[in-house]
């Protein structure tokens, strides 16, 4: 007989710890899945509320790239990299203050004006021929005493008025001040300029993409593509 219950008795020994962590397992996961079923869900306020602490957020920075363009015909198109910093007033969520900056990347190609251009430098001098060329011509080209190739530093602040909604449109009126490789760009390097685009939003708040017109000063403009990501809290 002994020899009968020693291994039931083992047995139980061995069976018992692994029943007792079994039930303790079972009742662990029906408490989980009491407290599951308890929690309440989320509110449609609450996510309204979420929505509204989103929206609180008000500084914005962004980058981007833009393709520099003139109105005279003897220099080429530059590259730019730019960077911008916004606040958008909480009062007024479609009104916004942004500061930007730009710097030439890719420099633009600078050529010199045809010879007998008014301002060429081969026409109209001391012992030079008379130009040729009439002023409205001369007004074509951009000459530089340089020759240098055709980059910039760049920098605007100003108002900036945003649509509501994921899809948004936007015009902007900036101060700006420009600092050319080009003389006869230097002669006007600051005034206002306008702006314009449209643009998408991701998730909710101020991240998105931005497709613009900018006007950096007289005869020179951009066109440029933006990515923007918000940067801080309003409260």
């Amino acid at each position: 007989m002994r020899a009968i219950l020693l291994p039931v008795f083992a047995a139980l020994v061995l069976w018992l710890p692994a029943a007792h962590a079994q039930t303790e397992d079972e009742e662990i996961l029906e408490e989980s899945t009491e407290n599951t079923q308890s929690e309440p869900r989320q509110s449609s306020r609450d996510k309204d509320l979420d929505d509204e602490d989103l929206d609180a957020q008000v500084f914005y920075s962004g980058m981007g790239i833009e393709r520099v363009s003139t109105d005279y015909d003897n220099l080429g198109d530059a590259t730019n990299l730019s960077a911008i910093l916004g606040f958008r007033v909480p009062t007024f969520p479609w009104v916004g203050i942004e500061i930007d900056i730009g710097q030439t990347i890719i420099p633009g190609e600078y050529s010199d004006p045809p010879a007998g251009t008014p301002g060429s430098g081969t026409c109209g001098g001391l012992l030079q021929p008379p130009c040729s060329g009439s002023e409205a011509e001369a007004g074509k080209y951009a000459p530089d005493g340089d020759g240098q190739e055709f980059g910039m530093q760049a920098l605007g602040i100003g108002l900036a008025f945003k649509s509501r909604g994921k899809f948004y449109v936007t015009g902007k009126y900036a101060y700006r001040y420009i600092a050319t490789s080009n003389d006869t760009i230097n002669e006007d390097r600051s005034g206002n300029g306008l702006a314009a685009g449209v643009g998408y939003r991701w998730g909710r708040g101020l991240s998105g993409v931005e497709l613009g017109y900018k006007e950096l000063a007289r005869n020179v403009d951009s066109i440029g593509l933006t990515f923007f990501v918000r940067t801080g809290a309003g409260r």
